[in-house]
């Protein structure tokens, strides 16, 4: 935060930006990395946090997307495992090889072809290992699935695949991208919100007039080339460039819950979940350290973009398809958590019955009318492929000859995760942190664990935990704010630690603590802490919707 001020001063009063990107997405950030990596003057802003829109709302899942293998889109499916071949190369700390369970059961359809598409998946995989490699598919019987995945035994299962496929933390992904874009130059700006376009003499889009929401301020930024990187508010900008222009996004709102593990157990192994609700939608279930993650929904959506939550019709369906499946009987009492997200489908006429699981994921990119670059679609994956896409569109414009390098750029200094474990551990225990701590820390942050610990080693006060019930310790509010730009106590709660979604509390009793953790790296005051609390509590219960935020007593 303390050279967010230094950046927009620095893209309004400094050379003229190449590229405006706006959106820190997942794909918008991916735009940033790319551009500032083959030497264009980069600047990437949103209206919001760093992921704070989809990004941070998904599965928590980096796949080639087995299901799409059903509608033949086996191009879609290859693309999305290259990419998953990649990133493990890259982000070994936050993309990880997962096992997962494709059950059977004596009355599941097409189940011969199960077999086939599993071995097409390899095939993908093993083109591409790149070094690293995830588990090829195997059939096993139903009492090797129930040990994997206790929480199957009374289904009534046939057999089981085993495959593998990996998960990520879907916040901490983009940020580790956004942190790559600034180590090649780029500059960056959370709360900055374009609210207008601006045109030269020829009618093409040269820049936007940005609102900074932190310092209230009014700025206007000139660029060669603007990028659309919103993911469903791309409309939105689009409208600014041509207004009146039809939208071309189909929105599609996705919820997930979070139940403890004991009501839903998984040995580190997930589980896919076919349909048993005759709707042809499938979800998963995916151990999260403590908690079991269930869902996504996939509906039509057409109401407000900014004002997402939980409803008893999506409760109701998420719980149902769980028990459907794991005949665990579990309720809404069973809930710590939820989130509910909206993914940019690109509008087309859906085939069979019209339901959204028919439109394909695949990503679009279009030029409009005053030169405007709308990249949306796809998915968290291919983020990396969506924003060489955009940026190949961008070298071509200026004829210039400069190759994407994002295959190759790693997003964490360290890529031996075991022995970097091994040495933050060893630094952890003089420090009086536990296992548990020590591993959160490292896969969150890479071989930046240690700047946590050398917070704690010099104010042990530090090293306390924000809730007994998740391994997050103060240090981390003071590092989010230092190094990974959180401006607010959402920020640093909801997407750097993820508390909002693990804790049925959602970390509220150490919340003010936190806060006023924030308000001195920032040069705020107490009353601002406070406001904070409040806020964040707001947040959290609007996007639970129906469940609800019981607030318990803040803690000193």
């Amino acid at each position: 935060m303390r050279t967010r001020s230094a950046d927009l001063d620095d893209a309004t009063g400094g050379p003229p930006l190449d590229v405006l990107v706006v959106g820190m997405g997942a794909t918008g950030a991916g735009v940033a990395l790319d551009a500032a990596s083959r030497g264009l003057r980069v600047l990437v802003v949103d209206m919001g946090d760093v992921a704070s829109g989809t990004s941070s709302k998904s599965s928590k899942l980096v796949h080639g997307g087995l299901r799409y293998l059903e509608n033949y889109e086996f191009g879609l499916v290859r693309e999305g495992v290259v990419e998953r071949q990649l990133l493990m190369r890259l982000a070994p700390h936050l993309v990880r090889p997962m096992d997962f369970l494709y059950p059977v059961w004596p009355d599941t359809a097409r189940r011969r072809l199960l077999g086939l598409g599993l071995s097409t998946y390899d095939v993908f995989a093993l083109a591409n290992t790149g070094g690293s490699a995830v588990r090829r598919h195997s059939r096993i019987d139903a009492e090797e699935a129930v040990a994997l995945a206790p929480a199957l035994a009374d289904s009534g299962l046939a057999y089981s695949y085993l495959y593998g496929d990996c998960a990520t933390d879907d916040a901490r992904l983009v940020l580790a991208v956004v942190q790559a874009a600034r180590r090649f130059g780029a500059l960056v700006a959370s709360y900055a919100e374009v609210t207008g376009l601006s045109k030269g003499p020829d009618g093409r889009v040269d820049g936007a007039q940005l609102h900074d929401r932190l310092d209230d301020r009014v700025l206007q930024v000139r660029a060669r080339h603007v990028v659309n990187a919103t993911g469903v508010w791309v409309d939105q900008l689009q409208g600014l460039e041509e207004p009146g222009r039809p939208g071309v996004v189909q929105p599609s709102k996705g919820v997930h819950v979070v139940v403890p593990h004991d009501r839903l157990p998984l040995r580190d192994t997930s589980v896919l979940l076919p349909s048993k609700q005759g709707d042809g939608r499938s979800m998963f279930a995916i151990p999260w350290g403590r908690q079991t993650i269930l869902g996504t929904t996939d509906t039509p959506y057409d109401g407000a973009l900014a004002d997402l939550s939980l409803t008893a019709e999506d409760l109701d369906y998420v719980l149902a398809a769980g028990n459907a499946v794991f005949r665990t009987g579990l309720t809404a009492d069973d809930v710590l958590g939820a989130w509910a997200g909206v993914r940019p489908l690109i509008k087309q006429p859906a085939s069979g019955d019209g339901s959204m699981s028919d439109i394909s994921r695949r990503h679009t990119l279009v030029e409009g009318a005053g030169g405007l670059l709308t990249i949306t679609g796809g998915k968290l994956t291919t983020y990396r492929r969506m924003a060489k896409d955009v940026v190949d569109r961008v070298v071509e414009r200026d004829g210039r000859r400069a190759r994407c390098r994002t295959d190759e750029i790693a997003l964490s200094g360290r890529l031996d995760v075991p022995l970097l474990l091994d040495e933050v551990r060893a630094a952890a225990v003089p420090l009086g942190l536990d296992d548990e701590v020590a591993r959160s820390l490292v896969r969150q942050l890479g071989e930046r664990a240690t700047d946590v610990l050398q917070l704690v080693a010099a104010d042990t006060r530090l090293g306390e935990r924000l809730t007994p019930h998740a391994p997050h310790i103060a240090a981390e509010v003071v590092h989010a704010a230092r190094a990974e730009g959180a401006a607010t106590l959402e920020d640093a709660y909801g997407r750097r630690m993820r508390l909002s979604l693990r804790e049925r509390d959602a970390g509220l009793p150490g919340a003010l603590r936190a806060a006023r953790l924030l308000a001195a790296e920032t040069g705020r005051d107490d009353a601002w802490a406070q406001a904070q609390v409040g806020a964040y509590a707001e947040a959290v219960r609007r996007e639970r919707g129906v469940l609800g935020l019981a607030e318990p007593a803040l803690l000193p």
